[in-house]
This record gives C-alpha cells, structure tokens and sequence, in this order.
C-alpha cells in the first residue's frame, strides 16, 4: 500500500470582485473568501484541481486552507476547468451563499469521480468524458436494479457528473453526451409537514428560551437562572455541562439544582464520601470563585453563552413566524430601527419592513409577535455593547463577543446540543426552514378565498413549484381542522332564538345582530380568531352573549352585510395570508347561523333568499355596513363583482 504524503499549500485568497476583475494562471492556489454566505471562512476552490485531497478538521485557519493535498495528483485539466467555472460563477451574477453551494456541488461531483478511480482521464477530452458519463450511469443502473441505489439517489449522482461536463465542455458537447445516456427519474423526499401541535411546542420552547436569558441578562440578574419552560422550570449555572430538566440528566456535585444554589461543605461530603475534605474544600471554593465572577461580570463567558442561545431562540422563533430560510434572514439588514405599517382588515397585525441586499421586505407579524421581537432589539443592543454590525441578526465567534453571520449549520448545531435532548425530548425532530413554509403554505391552501397564485407569491416562488411540492395537506392536520371547524359552527347554532316572544326582551341591537349583555365581552370558544370587544363589530359572532333572531329581517339583512364585506376584503386586500386567523372562521360562522335560519324556519328561509339576492347581487348593505364599506374604499380596496357578486351559495 502507498503512503502519499499530504501537505497544507500555500494558498491566495481572494473575493467575487478579485474574480471579476482579474486573471489568475494557477487557479489550483485560490480560496474564495465570501462573506456574506454562511461560511466564516475562505473556501478552497483550488484544492478541487487535485485528486488527492482530505479535509483536516481543526486544522483550517483565516490564512491556511484545511485542505491536504497530495502535490502528485495535480491534474492539468482542472486548472481549464476551474477557469471555466470561475467565468460561471462571474456570468451568472450568483449571491455568495448560492456561490458557496456551487462549489460544494463541484466538489461532491469530483468525489466521486475520485471514488470510481476516473480522476485522470475525466476531462481530458470530450471522448473520455463521454466515456465516463456512460461507464458511471451504466454501473449506477447495475446498482438501481440490484437494489442497492434508489432511482432518485442515482439521478442525483448522474447530474453532478453532467454538471461538471457542462462546465468543462461548454453546452454543445454536454447536451451531446447526456442525451445519448440512460437517464435515471426518482422521486425524492417531500418535506413533510409537521404536526401542529408539535410547531406550538417547539415556538412555546424557543419563546421561553429567548425571553427567559433575555430578561436575566438585560437586569443583570445573579446566577444561577430560573429558566420557566413549558411544564417544568430549571435552574442554569455557570457550566455549560450541568443540565436538569426532564429531558436530561447531567448534574454537577457542586451545584443544589432544586434550590438554585452551591451546595454547603456537608452537602458535598455527602456527596463524595471517598473524596479528602480538603480537596473536596479546595473543588467547592473554586466553583464559589466561578460562580462570583459570573455574578459580578456581565461579560463573563457564560453570560456570552447564555446570549448567544438566546439570539439563536429569536432566530427560530423569527423563522416559525416568517417562514424564511436562514440565508434571508442572514441578509437582512439593520439600521437602527425598524418600520411598521397596519394592514387594512386586522389591527392586531403589523407589516414590518427591512432592508436586504438593497431592496425593500416585509413580513406580516402579530401585533404580539411585533412586541416579543422587541426584546431581541434589546438583546441585540446589549451583545454588541457599542459595536456596529450591518445584519439585523447574528452570531457570535466562538469564545468571543465578536458578531458573525448567521449560518444553516450553526441553526442545526443549536437545536441538536443545546435544545433537543436537553430542554426538549430527545426524539424531537429538528424543525427546518422547508417545514415552517410547507406549514404556511398549506394554511394558505387550506382558504376558499386565497387563489394558488397569491399563495405562491406570498412564499416567493413560482406558480409551478407551489403546484408540485406545496398544495398536499396532511390527514392528521385536515382532520383536526375539519374538528374545529364544526365544533365552532356547531356551537354558533346556540347563538340563534327561534322564540319570537323573547326577541326583545333585554336585547341590545349591534351591528351583526343583538346582544344579551352589552358591553361584557367573554369569548364563547377557546382562542377566537377574533376577541369579542364592544367597540368593534367584527368579534360579536364569537361573544357567547352574541344572539341572532331567526324571523328578524333586520339581523338576516346584518349578516348578510357583515359577510359581504368580509368577503370583499379577502378577496381585495394583500394580506389574505392572515385569512384563516382572522376572517375565515368568521365567514364559517356567519353562514353557519344563516344555513340553521334558513332550515328551521319558513318565515327565516325567505329572509335568507330575499336578503341574499339584495347584497350580494344588488350590494344592498345596512347602514353600518355601508359606511364601512365607503371607508374600506377609500383606503383604495375596490369591492367587485367578481370578488363578492356569486360568493354565498347554499
């Protein structure tokens, strides 16, 4: 067996702009130095021109490359290769993150060549290349057959192979080669979406997280924290390694968890019989020193471990909330402040606007959520203490106060070491960036009145790939919501009076129809999307003193109205993403009581047609409902026929 001798070369690091700009004759020397991607150092882009080459973990530093190389597998053609690839990557106007993705394809391409023992002869010409593309698809199929590969993995390897003749070739002969091959078709593994009880936990977790460390590092509080989380509250100390809650079990002799406290001489004598006093002393008053330090400095190293979990926290919750993927929200940037506008159909909503690589984005974020991002604000002011940083959200450098850039692994390695297994069970499955949007997106699908293409543009991707990996709904979540659909619209039917003789006794009339007890909102289900308030007009319906006459032309005439507009503005505004959580279920249960007025009564069934036909196809509202409809337009909502005219049917 040969030994090959592996060395660290010399290397030249340079950026997008040094590509662009100028020539380099021995590209095999470069790393690619892209800050604002998810890589904290330069990438070795030349080390590809080796066959050789093994990654040395620890060993990669700002000026050195990790990368080993075997000089002897310098192979002539990929320094024509990487020429190629660095005009690919200047032509086609990449970000760096998605540069940084591109040179991780090429290299997983390359191992494999290197794995079939092809590294000579690959690239050296046309024919050769031709020849391998055939002999790997040929042995993939071979693997396919025997069971030993899936379809999709094989289709995953053939495009990176033709990924590099494209590069290499140019597309004339790359078309030439690929279409005179097998080529493979599986099917890979959708994101699935999640339950959505576990998504509640998960933002009930990381929300106890974040505010519980912000809360004790912005006052300044004494170690050890009381952390409350969902269901149990946990003491954090100094050491990253002592861990209590029901998830994990990793105690530390020196500290009384159940009290928050160290523990007394005796307490630790207990503890460790076999131990001699008075090393068990000296153990116990370094621990105390520890401990006092981390009290008396707010720049302890601990505290910079507690902050930094906690920004990681905000940054999960800002994902669940936004359903953006981290190399967006590492691009969002930060000058001091943040505006916020109101939607038109919910006050309890704000638009907040950023800048990112230039240009303007916006989320829309609960009037809570608004408030709870705040106090990353705070936290984020804290951190740097005084130093600038253009992103709105970071990390921290390892032992250091230093901010960095948010990256995808750092995301993973929270929730793997410092989260799952510790303050959630073990078996918890790492929530992802893919999952938040499936979630939202098949909310949004779940709307009668959100089309596919708003659905689509609200998530930032095309129409056809909404159509092919976002429109399915799990069963466990239709059938939940189905549940709670007909629970509400089961329970709207007690709001209704069939009794013509109380129709007026003590009922104050509103908007939507009459109240028992005005001015005394209480909620008639668990988590309105709406909270019933007497000021407003559109949380009646969910007010467990909220009732409708059944033979009452005039409340007939009020729902219809109330419906009417609520239609109209889901139809007509851009925030119909919100639909379900605010207006939705609403509309559900207008109708709801409208179907029960016009099935159980001859006098109401009449009511029902005759008021249908007056609003929806005449636009004939009450008067209250017509003066919101005039200030809905003047805010610029146009009401249409088409958006309302043929809406309510039974």
């Amino acid at each position: 067996m040969i030994d090959f001798e592996y060395i660290q070369r010399k290397t030249i690091i340079v950026s997008l702009q040094d590509l662009a700009q100028k020539e380099f004759l021995h590209p095999e020397l470069l790393r690619l130095y892209l800050p604002n991607s998810d890589k904290k150092k330069p990438l070795d882009l030349g080390a590809l021109a080796y066959s050789k080459r093994k990654y040395v973990h620890g060993a990669l530093s700002f000026e050195q490359t990790g990368y080993f190389v075997v000089q002897e597998s310098f192979i002539k053609s990929r320094r024509f290769f990487l020429n190629n690839f660095i005009d690919y990557i200047i032509t086609g106007g990449y970000r760096e993150s998605s540069v940084s993705a591109l040179i991780s394809k090429v290299r997983k391409a390359f191992n494999i060549i290197e794995k079939y023992d092809f590294s000579e002869v690959f690239l050296k010409n046309i024919e050769n290349s031709s020849s391998v593309y055939t002999d790997i698809t040929l042995e993939l199929k071979h693997k396919v057959h025997i069971n030993e590969v899936t379809p999709r993995h094989a289709e995953l390897i053939q495009v990176s192979v033709a990924f590099i003749i494209l590069i290499g070739h140019g597309k004339m002969d790359f078309d030439h080669i690929v279409e005179n091959n097998i080529k493979f078709r599986g099917g890979g593994n959708p994101t699935q979406p999640r339950d959505i009880v576990e998504f509640r936990y998960g933002y009930e977790t990381y929300k106890s997280i974040a505010l519980g460390l912000t809360t004790s590092l912005l006052k300044g509080d004494k170690l050890p924290i009381l952390l409350k989380m969902p269901g149990y509250k946990t003491y954090l100390f100094p050491y990253a390694n002592h861990r209590i809650t029901p998830y994990c079990h990793r105690p530390t002799d020196a500290y009384n968890h159940v009290e928050g406290r160290l523990v007394t001489p005796e307490e630790y004598y207990a503890k460790r019989p076999l131990k001699f006093k008075w090393e068990l002393n000296e153990n116990l008053k370094r621990s105390s020193s520890y401990l006092e330090d981390a009290n008396e400095n707010m720049r302890a190293k601990c505290r910079r471990a507690f902050a930094s979990t906690a920004m990681q926290s905000f940054q999960m919750i800002f994902m669940m909330i936004t359903g953006s993927y981290v190399s967006e929200m590492n691009n969002i940037d930060f000058d001091g402040a943040f505006e916020t506008t109101k939607p038109v159909i919910q006050k309890s909503y704000r638009i907040v606007k950023f800048r990112a690589n230039g240009r303007e984005v916006q989320y829309d974020l609960a009037h809570g959520a608004v408030n709870f991002f705040k106090h990353y604000l705070k936290l984020r002011e804290w951190v740097l203490d005084g130093i600038s940083f253009d992103k709105l959200f970071f990390g921290l450098e390892t032992k250091s106060w230093n901010p960095c850039y948010v990256s995808s692994s750092a995301i993973r390695s929270f929730q793997r070491n410092k989260v799952i297994g510790i303050f959630m069970p073990s078996d918890f499955e790492m929530l992802t960036s893919r999952q938040f949007r499936k979630t939202k997106s098949l909310f949004l699908h779940e709307q009668p009145e959100v089309t596919k293409e708003t659905v689509a543009q609200v998530l930032g991707h095309s129409d056809k790939t909404n159509e092919a990996h976002y429109m399915e709904v799990s069963p466990d979540k239709a059938q939940s919501e189905f549940a709670n659909f007909w629970d509400a619209a089961h329970e709207a039917v007690s709001h209704i009076s069939f009794d013509a003789k109380v129709a007026d006794k003590g009922h104050t009339c509103i908007a939507s129809g009459h109240c028992v007890e005005y001015k005394k909102p209480e909620p008639a289900i668990d988590s309105p999307p709406i909270q019933p308030d007497c000021r407003t007009q559109y949380g009646c319906l969910f007010c467990m003193h909220y009732i409708c006459h059944a033979n009452d032309v005039d409340d007939v005439h009020k729902l219809f109205s109330l419906l009417y507009i609520i239609t109209g503005v889901l139809n007509a505004t851009a925030d119909t993403e919100k639909a379900r959580e605010l207006l939705l279920m609403l509309s559900s249960r207008v109708r709801q009581i409208l179907i029960q007025v016009k099935m159980k009564s001859e006098i109401g069934k009449e009511n029902v047609d005759v008021y249908r036909d007056k609003v929806f196809k005449h636009g004939e509202l009450t008067p209250y409902w017509e003066n919101r409809l005039q200030r809905y337009e003047s805010l610029g909502i146009i009401f249409t026929e088409k958006q309302v005219g043929d809406y309510f049917e039974f």
